[in-house]
Order: C-alpha cells, then structure tokens, then sequence
C-alpha cells in the first residue's frame, strides 16, 4: 500500500487497520501450515535411504532373471514367465495438510507357485519383491516431491508477508497517524489563536 495520495482519514485509518489484521491472522494460517509440511517432510525424509536398498534388490532379481534364463533356455522360460499373474495396484490420492499426493495400494500379487518350474519360482518370488518395493518407493518420493514444493511455495508467501507487505501497511498506517495527529495539532492552534484572537476583541469592546 503506497502512501502516495492516500487520503489521511479516520475511514482510512480504520480500513488499514482492518487489512493488516486480517494479513497478519493469514500470516499466522500460512506459518501454522508451513510448520505441519515441515514436520510431514521430515517424516518421510527419514525413510529415502531406501532406495540404496530397494536397487539392490532390483539388481538382485534380474541378475536372477539371467541366471534363470541362462539354464531353461529362451522357450522355457517365456512359458514360466507367461504362467505368472501380473501385479496389479489401485491409485489412491491422499490430502496431508491440504496437499493432495499420489498414494497406490496393490491389490493383488503374483504368486510364485503359480510357476510351473521349480527354477523359476525364486526368479518370480524375488521380482515381485523387488516390485513392490519399487512401487513403495515411488509413492514415497513423490509424496516428498509434492511436499517440499508445496513447502517452498508457502514459505515463500510467509516471507512475503513477513518482509514486505505487513511492513508496507504498518508504514502506511504510521504514516496516516502522523498525517491525522499534525491535522490536529493544527487545528488546536488555529482554534487556540482564534479564542485568543475573540477575548482579546472582547475585552476592547
């Protein structure tokens, strides 16, 4: 709010006073959320060290896979693999602190009996696993992403707010309380001469 032809009046005043209120009980939201995304953040953060895990078990099942592959041949091992359900997920968006994030919950596994070679049911048991694993972690580092962007956007408003438009209005409002108070001075001394000015009127006459 510029001061610049502002017209220092009570109304103005008041108004002024109301929007900063009203800006600094925003202020007051937008730092409670921020403090609730930083703690949701933090829980989360914690749990990404499982990635380094989650890659070996991938490395694991595939180098598997090879080994698999290697011994039954490109025929018998297409029709183990064939044999095998597919796993299969439902997406299931969450809100956490009015942050709407990505959630999946897998509602059927493969099962690796249901492979008809003896050696491939290590090959499907640890796949799927590592599967899962991988789903879990997507979800979670997207959770983390969708966090952390929605905690930088409101520290960002916080800051705003902090550092520059609730400093604005309360120069503003300084400046309408100097402008009123000088008004007021004045207008005393005017009001003083001129009941000055009548006694002394008076008492010639």
């Amino acid at each position: 709010m510029s001061t610049e032809r502002l017209a220092a009046t009570k109304g103005t005043l008041q108004k002024a006073r109301e929007q900063l209120g009203f800006i600094e009980k925003g202020k007051e939201v937008l730092t409670m959320k921020r403090d609730q995304l930083a703690g949701e953040l933090n829980k989360l953060v914690g749990q990404l060290g499982r990635r380094r895990l989650v890659e070996r078990q991938i490395a694991e099942a595939f180098a598997a896979v090879k080994y698999a592959y290697s011994v039954l041949g490109y025929d018998a091992f297409g029709s183990a693999a064939k044999a095998a359900d597919l796993i299969e997920v439902r997406a299931l968006p969450v809100s956490t602190v009015g942050v709407i994030m990505p959630d999946v919950k897998i509602t059927k596994k493969p099962e690796a009996e249901q492979v008809p070679l003896a050696g491939t049911m290590k090959v499907s048991s640890k796949l799927s696993g590592a599967l899962e694993e991988a789903i879990e972690l997507g979800v979670l580092e997207a959770k983390v992403e969708r966090l952390a962007t929605e905690l930088m956007n409101t520290n960002r408003k916080v800051n705003a707010l902090e550092k520059v438009v609730i400093p604005r209005y309360k120069t503003t409002i300084r400046y309408i309380e100097e402008k009123l108070n000088e008004e007021a001075l004045q207008e005393f001394f005017v009001t003083k001469k001129m009941r000055d000015i009548s006694r002394a009127t008076t008492k010639r006459s």
